[in-house]
């Protein structure tokens, strides 16, 4: 059995010899021999002067873009410094005219006491006084307990549902007011903001509000009263238990310290609900 005779070398090479000597299609040449000799010009390629032109072009509109977005943040941080200003601004105000507020407070608490006491005696004075002391309408000051209560240390790289776990809300802060109340305590601030009947603590957002006002960390809780029966009552408690609790579960930090000297503000805000003018009598 013989083997197939082998391709001719010269058949082989002929093709590669075709490509070699005529790239182009004879199609294509003879189409631009046709167009030659018609007098047609040859399709004009990109100069470079287009390409240029077309890249300013380009360039020039990513520059105003970007330029317009940088003005775009620009405005908005500039907004946002003008809000914050004005924010800052109507704080003062607000506290500005609180203390003021407090002050005319406490003339009319002593011109009101110093007239029932020409009037009605003093008996009667000292007990209009302790109606006012705990409607939170007039400064008042004695020993108490402070109660210090935080958010958690912060770590780093902790998860995220941990550290939102380890923060103070508004019903932590609640429990310890009541708490505080029914240990026999005689007036309460929290954060400087005096408690009367109609306050409230509440959870908006991330801040805790306390008379509609922001407070801020750390969360001071006072209360006047006997410091012994305060401390006693408030950690053999309800309270305390749960305080404990937040500490050894969330990190949650919890100080108690007594106090000789505790003074509070009046309230911001005492409205009259109910009250009747007794009408003098005559005689006909």
């Amino acid at each position: 059995m013989t083997a197939p005779p082998g391709r001719a070398r010269d058949a082989s090479m002929s093709l590669i010899n075709e490509l070699l000597t005529r790239p182009l299609d004879p199609g294509y040449a003879a189409a631009a021999e046709r167009r030659r000799r018609a007098g047609e010009d040859e399709p004009q390629r990109p100069t470079g002067t287009l390409v240029l032109v077309t890249a300013l072009v380009i360039g020039l509109i990513f520059g105003v873009s970007a330029a317009s977005l940088r003005d775009r943040q620009t405005e908005r941080t500039e907004a946002r410094s003008q809000l914050v200003a004005q924010i800052e601004a109507r704080q003062d105000r607000v506290s500005a005219n609180s203390a003021r507020v407090s002050e005319l407070q406490n003339e009319v608490a002593l011109a009101q006491e110093q007239v029932l006491r020409d009037s009605m005696g003093a008996v009667a004075a000292g007990v209009t006084s302790q109606l006012l002391a705990s409607a939170g309408a007039v400064e008042v000051s004695g020993p108490g307990l402070v109660v210090t209560i935080d958010d958690a240390p912060v770590t780093p790289g902790a998860d995220p549902s941990v550290l939102n776990e380890g923060k103070v809300r508004s019903r932590d802060l609640q429990i310890v007011v009541n708490a505080l109340w029914a240990a026999g305590a005689e007036s309460i601030d929290v954060g400087g903001q005096r408690l009367t009947s109609r306050s409230a603590i509440r959870f908006a957002g991330e801040a805790i509000l306390v008379n509609y006002r922001p407070l801020t960390r750390p969360y001071v809780v006072r209360a006047i009263g006997d410091p012994e029966r305060l401390s006693f009552g408030f950690a053999s408690g309800d309270a305390g238990a749960y305080l404990k609790a937040l500490s050894d579960n969330y990190g949650i930090q919890v100080s108690t310290t007594s106090e000789q000297q505790v003074t509070m503000t009046s309230a911001s805000a005492i409205q009259v609900r109910y009250a009747t003018t007794k009408h003098a009598e005559v005689d006909q």
